[in-house]
């Protein structure tokens, strides 16, 4: 950046910044995080943002913006451990770096780190961050295979890390979501002896235990993942707002526009529908929560990786779909989805700012 730039970017910044202490509306946040990211300093960018968003917690341009800072941040750092790595290979930095990867979605590029770490050390942790990239695919694509692989390579982790309790806990959520009820219950008991007393644990242990009679061996429990699209544990999971929104005035903010027909946001088995009520809102969440399956096994099928977006346009007007890893949201309307739409109903099922891995 030439001196002239600078000057006129710095003065673009204050200009900014006092307009932000007149009014502390989340528009002068924005206004000011933009100006911040064209001066390249992105600490700024991530404070601006995290004290906006502290304020305005719902405002999606201020997340983008915060995430876009911290990915940059990110890379940047990366480069640097790449660097140092070529010249001084040693375990800090390889773990540093297969962290950086995992935090930014970067899955590909932290298994290579992780196997060019036990390549180079034949250190038992770098299985364990191979494990770790492994069972990243495997929550997003539901594929069997990506399951096994990371349960293999955190089994052998295991056995080079014998008191790391990382590796074995992989196992533990592997086998949990693929309805493994008995190997749950072994796992956490071999997690009891390195945890004695752990509480969490000892609860998490007795709910597994009561599960066992309708437990599953792991292959076919991945299996069926992969077929269902859904983790067995998902039914039992509770709804609780995220803490970042509360779900609830997001979907009566959907649902109150004209000529929205129904707002839906799915958890697990949990369904809250605006608009719809009684049998017509039980059949209308059972149909989109159908829809998601149906997508995420077309598109594994197909090699595309994940939906992110699914949008159905007919007589019936239009229907949205944005189905998280976690949560599902989903909008009828009479016409055409309204941009701000999109982007509430991507807040609400935690898709904001996920680069684009399949579209179905």
């Amino acid at each position: 950046m030439s001196l002239f730039s600078k000057i006129v970017t710095r003065s673009r910044i204050r200009k900014a910044a006092r307009k932000l202490a007149d009014d502390p509306c989340a528009k002068n946040y924005v206004a000011l995080a933009r100006e911040q990211v064209a001066s390249g300093d992105m600490d700024q960018v991530s404070r601006v943002c995290t004290e906006g968003l502290q304020l305005h917690p719902n405002c999606a341009e201020l997340q983008r913006l915060a995430e876009r800072a911290r990915h940059l941040k990110y890379e940047a750092r990366a480069q640097t451990l790449q660097e140092e790595l070529a010249v001084s290979p040693r375990p800090a930095l390889w773990r540093e770096l297969c962290q950086l990867m995992l935090e930014m979605g970067r899955v590909d590029r932290a298994d290579k780190a992780a196997h060019d770490w036990y390549r180079t050390t034949k250190d038992g942790e770098a299985l364990y961050f191979r494990a770790l990239a492994h069972a990243e695919r495997f929550y997003t694509d539901r594929r069997a295979e990506q399951g096994q692989i990371a349960h293999d390579l955190a089994r052998e982790a295991q056995k080079l890390c014998k008191t790391d309790p990382r590796p074995i806990k992989l196992q533990l959520e592997i086998a949990t979501r693929a309805g493994a009820w008995q190997d749950s219950r072994r796992l956490l008991a071999r997690l009891l002896e390195l945890l004695p007393g752990d509480p969490a644990l000892e609860g998490r242990f007795r709910a597994v235990h009561a599960r066992c009679d309708k437990s599953k061996d792991l292959l076919r429990g991945l299996s069926d993942v992969e077929r269902s699209g859904s983790f067995a544990d998902d039914e039992s999971e509770q709804y609780s707002s995220p803490a970042q929104f509360a779900v609830r005035p997001m979907l009566k903010e959907l649902g109150a526009d004209s000529g929205v027909r129904a707002a839906i946001y799915l958890r697990g088995g949990t369904a809250l529908v605006q608009g719809p009520r009684g049998a017509t809102a039980e059949r209308t969440a059972r149909a989109v929560r159908e829809l998601v399956q149906s997508s995420r096994r077309t598109v594994r099928r197909i090699g595309l990786g994940a939906p992110v977006e699914v949008l159905l346009e007919g007589a019936f007007g239009s229907l949205l779909v944005s189905p998280g890893e976690q949560s599902t949201s989903a909008l009828w309307c009479n016409g055409p989805v309204k941009h701000k739409h999109e982007e509430l109903l991507k807040d609400l099922s935690g898709m904001a700012d996920l680069s684009t891995r399949g579209v179905a």
